[in-house]
């Protein structure tokens, strides 16, 4: 049984913007005492800022995900400032939109020591300090986990090699008897400020794929698997319909992605091939939680909110509706396929 939010002390690693920055408004809004890490210090002064207001207490500690010293001295800080650590919520990320003829090999390996070897210095780190207290470590991953998409090769490797990472960390821990939990959440399409800060070399604007959501309800997805821990949680019915439609029938996808992956990702608008980005350096000032995409980011999902009301089974059967409806448009792609 884990603790009341309330009563928990998360440290937030990628709290700097985006769903992490709405998950450490939330958690104190919870009235738990969060610890918020990042490159951009400004940005984090913003966040505790807003963890205060909401009546709770905050600590911001500059870090480099990619540096297992920092993430060292993140957890150690946490304990020194608040006594322990419940959970530790990774919400880093990075990205280049790029086909992969196109990536340098340099490219490649930043997003791969960001995205997966970040989240290996931060669990390794958090770890002990999760096992004195039975808690969780929440992975912000990604539904791009189980497939990946044109134009975002070297990200979706990077989520795919941390889902299967934490598939071998969540059983070493049962199998010790540490009271240790893993969660995984898989996010859809969502409002950040990352689309406008991510490397890309199309020459056009990005975009989540659509259907956009915005990023509080990832944010209440992850501080309910604080307290109810579940292996994998798919946030939005668009990543729970990738998820299912992958499992029936990848070629099927194939095809959806031939037709609608490129223009898909972006919004038609032109921007430079070398506009400023943060793969190496923070960009300065402070992005916030929000996107530019605002006005039509959707602000629930039915399937989200009956998976963490009812369960997955509860939420298949409250669902069963759009989820037949899903099923027969792949089995159709595939047949005309």
């Amino acid at each position: 049984m884990k603790k009341p939010l309330e009563q928990q002390v998360v440290v937030i690693a990628g709290a700097s913007s985006g769903i992490g920055r709405a998950t450490a408004r939330a958690a104190g809004a919870r009235g738990a005492q969060v610890v918020v890490s990042a490159r951009n210090g400004d940005a984090l002064d913003a966040a505790v800022a807003e963890v205060e207001a909401a009546g709770s207490r905050g600590l911001a500690i500059t870090a480099d995900t990619t540096s297992a010293a920092d993430n060292e001295a993140l957890c150690a800080r946490a304990v020194e400032r608040f006594g322990r650590i419940d959970t530790f919520v990774c919400s880093i990320m990075i990205t280049v939109y790029a086909e992969v003829e196109e990536l340098d090999a340099e490219e490649l390996r930043r997003v791969m020591d960001v995205n997966f070897l970040g989240r290996f210095h931060a669990y390794r780190a958090a770890l002990p300090h999760l096992q004195a207290s039975r808690g969780t470590f929440v992975d912000v991953n990604s539904g791009l986990s189980y497939r990946g998409i044109p134009l975002q090769a070297a990200y979706c490797a990077s989520k795919a090699a941390g889902r299967a990472f934490f598939e071998s960390a969540r059983v070493e821990q049962q199998k010790h008897r540490t009271g240790v939990d893993i969660s995984l959440i898989l996010p859809g399409g969502i409002n950040t400020p990352q689309f406008d800060r991510g490397r890309q070399k199309l020459g056009l604007q990005p975009q989540p794929v659509p259907p956009i959501y915005q990023r509080e309800l990832v944010a209440e997805a992850v501080l309910h698997c604080c307290e109810h821990p579940q292996r994998e949680l798919p946030v939005t019915w668009a990543s729970q319909k990738l998820l299912w439609g992958q499992k029936l029938s990848p070629r099927a996808g194939d095809l959806v992605l031939r037709r609608n992956g490129w223009k898909g990702q972006t919004t038609g608008e032109p921007k430079p091939v070398g506009s400023p980005d943060n793969l190496w350096e923070t960009i300065p000032a402070d992005p916030g939680a929000h996107g530019r995409f605002d006005e039509t980011a959707k602000v629930s999902s039915a399937w989200t909110q009956a998976r963490i009301r009812l369960g997955k089974a509860g939420s298949a059967a409250a669902l069963a509706a759009p989820a037949l409806a899903a099923l027969i448009s792949y089995h159709g792609l595939t047949k005309r396929r």
